[in-house]
């Protein structure tokens, strides 16, 4: 295993088993989840995948962690590993002072390093940097804006991602909703080609409540959104996706 991929799948044991105990204290709190999709009509490698992701979010003293690593079953090549590491340093935490801002709660430093493992010839390194907003909205979970520079190791340019990121629950009856996800512009200097954008809103009931668990088992559908996917301009992934995600 790459040295990288090593790091990741350490942060994430590391996090996850910290933050379930709360290390005495040094996390404020934290949320793990799996994450299992399917998915047809890719464009590039398998046209039907199976993709299992495993999310790691925290909050401590000076800041919160985000951290994902996903394998995905893939024939044409061996499985593949990719995995984004976020640490954020915030402002209200640090000084102990409010905005002055009524709709923003926080404002911070965010970094980021992005790794996979394919493809195997010169696997993807990626290294962000830059600012992110946390909004107050009223009856969303959370909405987020992050401006970074980003830097893969494979274009020579530095360009620059923007990422919004929101979770709203919501209720139809007697049957509870979550709308979450993120989308994620890079510029053209950031990918070596076309500007793109990628989105994975999902949609997913609270199945869990149903046997009086709630907020612990999802069931729904993710929709992916690639356009210009790696750069490539024209290339425009449009793949639905059945989707479970287990809360812990």
């Amino acid at each position: 295993m790459k040295p990288y991929h090593s790091f990741f799948l350490s942060v994430f044991f590391s996090l996850s088993l910290l933050s379930t105990s709360h290390a005495d204290g040094f996390f404020d709190w934290s949320s793990n989840n799996i994450q299992v999709l399917h998915g047809n009509n890719f464009k590039l490698g398998d046209k039907s995948r199976t993709l299992v992701t495993i999310e790691h979010v925290d909050g401590w003293r000076y800041g919160d962690n985000f951290f994902f690593i996903e394998f995905i079953d893939r024939n044409d090549t061996s499985t593949e590993v990719y995995g984004e590491f976020y640490p954020r340093l915030s402002w209200s935490k640090i000084t102990g002072n409010t905005l002055p801002f009524s709709f923003i709660q926080d404002i911070s430093l965010v970094g980021g390093l992005n790794a996979g493992n394919l493809p195997k010839a010169d696997p993807y390194k990626a290294y962000l940097l830059g600012a992110g907003i946390s909004f107050n909205v009223p009856h969303m979970d959370y909405l987020t804006l992050d401006i970074q520079a980003f830097k893969g190791d494979s274009v020579d340019t530095t360009g620059i991602q923007v990422t919004p990121v929101w979770s709203v629950p919501f209720q139809l009856g007697s049957l509870h909703f979550l709308f979450k996800g993120y989308a994620e512009w890079q510029s053209e200097k950031a990918t070596g080609g076309s500007s793109t954008l990628l989105t994975q809103p999902q949609l997913l009931l609270d199945v869990g409540r149903l046997w009086n668990n709630p907020s612990k088992v999802y069931a729904g559908i993710e929709y992916h959104y690639w356009h210009n996917k790696f750069g490539i301009k024209g290339l425009t992934e449009k793949v639905p996706q059945a989707m479970i995600m287990a809360t812990f």
